[in-house]
C-alpha cells in the first residue's frame, strides 16, 4: 500500500530528519555505507536522501573524502529561529517558578536609555510585599550593576555621568571609581546584590540572562523587604536564581563555552 513504501512522503521526511540527526553528532560526518547501517537504511536510499539534503544545502560533502556533515543551510536557519526567540515569552514560566520557590517578586528588566526598565513583573504572593516602579536607576539595583557589568568601562563611566549617582540612603554607592570596582566583583560573581541602596527596607538580588551570542540581554531579580529578604537568605537563593538564569540563557541557545567575556 501506498503509506507503506519507501517512497512515501512522510516516510522520506523521516528519514531525512534522521539522517540530519546523525550528521549533527558527529562532526566529521559520515559516509552513505555508515549512515545507512546506523539508520537501518539501503545505502541507495541514504544516498537518494543526502543527495537531496546536499542540493538545497542542508548536507555538504567532502571531496577527499566522501563524508557528508551538515551544510550551512541549517546552521543559517537555526540562527534565525533563535532571533526569533521572544526571551520575555521564554522567561515568564521560569519566572513564575522562582517565585513559587522564593516567595518573592520576580522582574525581567533591560538597559535603556541608560536606565532599568521592567519588562516582565511577576509578584510576590505574601501579603507584605513592595511597590516597585517600571524604571530604576542603574548604580542602585541590582539588575542596573548585572546590566553595567557587561559593558566596556567607558560605557559604564558615559552613562553613569549622564545619568547622576544620587544618593539615595546611607548604602548607595555615589563615587565612580568605586562603583567600577563593585562592577568586578559582580563580574566575578555572577550576580548582584541591591543592599537597601535605594529604598530602606528593600534587598534584591539579579543575574544575567544571556543570548545565543553570549551577550547580556537581560537581567533577572529577586526582590523583597529586607526583613524577609535578609542577606543570609539572599545568599541561599543565589544558587537558584542563577540555575535559573541558565536554564533561560540556554533555552534561548547560549552555549557557556563560547561566552563572550562580559566588559570586554
Amino acid at each position: 500500500m501506498a503509506e507503506h513504501s519507501p517512497e512515501n512522503p512522510v516516510h522520506s521526511v523521516e528519514r531525512a530528519l534522521a539522517i540530519l540527526e546523525a550528521l549533527g553528532r558527529k562532526s566529521h560526518g559520515y559516509g552513505c555505507t555508515e549512515l545507512g547501517q546506523l539508520l537501518g537504511l539501503h545505502k541507495s536510499t541514504v544516498h537518494r536522501l543526502v543527495s537531496t539534503l546536499q542540493a538545497y544545502g542542508f548536507a555538504e560533502k567532502d571531496p577527499g573524502t566522501d563524508r557528508y556533515k551538515l551544510g550551512t543551510r541549517i546552521m543559517l536557519l537555526g540562527l534565525e529561529a533563535l532571533n526569533s526567540l521572544d526571551f520575555r515569552k521564554v522567561s515568564i514560566p521560569y519566572m513564575k517558578e522562582l517565585v513559587e520557590i522564593s516567595r518573592e517578586t520576580v522582574q525581567l528588566a533591560v538597559l535603556d536609555g541608560g536606565e532599568v526598565l521592567v519588562l516582565e513583573r511577576d509578584h510576590s504572593p505574601e501579603a507584605i510585599t513592595v511597590n516597585l516602579g517600571l524604571r530604576g536607576h542603574v548604580h542602585c539595583t541590582a539588575e542596573g550593576k548585572v546590566l553595567l557589568a557587561s559593558l566596556p568601562v567607558e560605557s559604564v563611566i558615559a552613562i553613569l555621568k549622564n545619568q547622576r549617582m544620587h544618593q539615595y540612603t546611607i548604602n548607595t554607592i555615589t563615587e565612580t571609581n568605586l562603583f567600577i570596582s563593585h562592577l568586578d566583583k559582580v563580574r566575578s560573581q555572577g550576580f548582584a546584590i541591591n543592599a537597601e541602596e535605594m529604598v530602606e527596607g528593600v534587598r534584591a538580588i539579579a543575574a544575567p540572562v544571556y543570548n545565543h551570542h553570549g551577550t547580556t540581554i537581560a537581567s533577572l531579580s529577586i526582590t523583597g523587604p529586607s526583613t524577609r529578604l535578609t542577606l543570609e537568605r539572599i545568599y541561599r537563593l543565589v544558587t537558584v536564581l542563577k540555575e535559573t538564569c541558565a536554564s533561560i540563557s540556554i533555552h534561548l541557545g547560549y552555549n557557556n563555552e563560547v561566552k563572550v567575556q562580559p566588559g570586554k
